[in-house]
């Protein structure tokens, strides 16, 4: 009898395998070519490939260069583009903001129209992923990158959104400037009068003029192909999924084929590099760790040697990434590059002083660590407010704030319970509800390789902009109500001027 169960055993592991193997997809993603794009687009892909598939994915020249990705678990091919847009826009924004200059939104639209232009006009990189012959082609999702579509369109190749951009709008769901404030702004989903106002007005005219949603991206790009204005081509997506939540964002309306996750860039905390795990394990005081971005390492000299001056002041030790030199390597640990998502992940960690870019705030969240919130620029103001909402956060300008009062917000976060309390509830609620998003992620993709995502696709998502908008249905209601009024004339005319013949007879 044992025998014939090891038998029975080995056989269905075989079948097993083979159908695995037999089920297995080829997937190509192409993040937005910055590095928390590429971040939570690697952690899906590795996910996506632990399920059996094989996953290439689209990287720049100059974010491989310089080795911030983990790029083990799966395949990726590079390609060269503008030299280092990553850093030309975050430098644009940054430098703005430390100038006390006005944002302007419209030139980083600009800018990011140029970078799917080089990629649309590169036949080396599409011809490319269409050697890779793949099943499915993800693409960031985000309006500076919806007109990657007309790859997929122009291979013939199914395809799907996945990024951070919840924009109603593109995928046809029924919403309110009410209650629905753009991630641009820094306002709650409660808005008095004029935040509404402000909300409304900046979304007309981004409806009205988005330099990085051309209209014409198929008769531009893919000449041959059927002519299809841009947001009818994205609506053709399997699904939608998207990194935010009402955890940690607040409640939206949603369809079927749109997938609110969470943040896939967090996740547990691994081992540590020794220099980091030294020093972190030796601070029982507790840990601050104060990280503005990738790119905004070189502070305005002001501004780093007040937060130098803060950070030498408190009680507990500090990881700062910068490229400066530490004052005290024994209370500071300053470098170039950190591994947040762990460090926060420390039991050690109390504080966490960050620009409010949304993968660190998903890590903060996931590790129940709260914040000390520094927004620079674009959805940052935005992100921060919402974690001051949710009360595990308060929120700086470093520009204007003192020292005393970094030193002071730092020291209440940290110590007041509130903050804790807040971020834990927060964090056990995102956990039970979202689980591992990468995770999540990699199913939905999955999901729709096997089945497809038509099943989930609205008739709103299928019609054109005048039908859904009923457009023709109004103008015809009004054309009703035009013919009635001027019939209610003409007749009231005529019956005038039959009254006013009857009076000249009789007279």
């Amino acid at each position: 009898m044992w025998p014939t169960a090891v038998v029975l055993a080995c056989l269905l592991a075989v079948t097993s395998y083979v159908v695995q193997t037999s089920e297995a997809k080829r997937v190509v993603t192409i993040p937005f070519p910055f590095t928390s794009h590429s971040k939570y687009h690697t952690n899906v892909a590795r996910a996506l490939a632990s399920r059996g598939h094989d996953v290439w994915v689209a990287l720049p020249v100059y974010i491989l260069e310089k080795q911030y990705l983990d790029t083990a678990g799966f395949s990726f091919f590079s390609y060269d583009t503008m030299p280092d847009l990553e850093h030309t826009l975050q430098s644009i924004m940054s430098d703005s903001y430390f100038q006390n200059k006005p944002e302007n939104i419209f030139e980083f639209l600009r800018i990011s129209k140029d970078i799917f232009d080089v990629l649309l006009r590169n036949e080396s990189f599409i011809h490319t992923i269409e050697e890779k012959r793949p099943d499915l082609i993800v693409i960031d999702n985000i309006a500076s990158f919806y007109a990657m579509s007309v790859i997929p369109y122009r291979l013939g190749i199914p395809f799907a959104f996945m990024g951070s951009v919840y924009y109603a709008p593109t995928c046809r769901i029924p919403f309110s400037t009410a209650d629905a404030p753009l991630v641009i702004l820094p306002y709650s989903n409660k808005m008095n009068f004029f935040q509404r106002l402000h909300n409304t007005l900046f979304f007309l005219l981004l409806a009205l003029y988005n330099p990085s949603i051309p209209d014409d991206a198929v008769s531009t790009y893919a000449p041959k192909m059927k002519y299809l204005p841009l947001i009818e081509l994205a609506n053709k997506a399997e699904i939608f999924v998207v990194e935010t939540d009402h955890v940690l964002d607040y409640p939206r309306s949603t369809l079927p084929n749109v997938k609110l996750i969470g943040g896939t860039a967090t996740g547990p905390a691994k081992a540590l590099p020794p220099e980091f795990q030294s020093f972190m394990d030796s601070a029982k005081e507790g840990v601050v760790i104060v990280s503005f971005g990738s790119y905004v390492l070189g502070l305005p000299k002001h501004i780093s040697d007040k937060i130098l001056q803060v950070l030498l002041q408190l009680p507990m030790k500090s990881v700062f990434r910068s490229n400066l030199t530490s004052p005290d390597p024994k209370k500071i640990l300053t470098a170039p590059w950190i591994p947040q998502n762990d460090l926060l992940g420390h039991p050690h960690t109390k504080v966490f002083v960050s620009h409010c870019g949304k993968n660190g705030q998903y890590e903060a969240l996931y590790h129940a660590v709260p914040i000390v919130a520094t927004p620079l620029f674009i959805d940052q103001p935005y992100n921060a407010e919402r974690a001051r909402v949710k009360g595990f956060a308060e929120v700086l300008d470093l520009n204007t704030c003192t020292a005393e009062q970094m030193r002071s917000s730092i020291l209440t976060v940290a110590n007041e319970p509130r903050y804790k309390q807040a971020v834990v509830k927060r964090s056990r609620l995102f956990r039970e509800l979202y689980g591992l998003p990468m995770e999540t992620a990699a199913y939905w993709l999955d999901h729709v390789m096997e089945y497809g995502g038509d099943y989930m696709r609205s008739a709103g998502q299928q019609m054109p902009v005048y039908q859904y908008v009923l457009l023709d249905v109004f103008l015809f209601i009004l054309a009703v109500l035009a013919l009635v009024v001027v019939m209610v004339y003409c007749a009231i005319r005529a019956l005038c001027r039959c009254f006013q013949k009857k009076k000249t007879k009789a007279e």
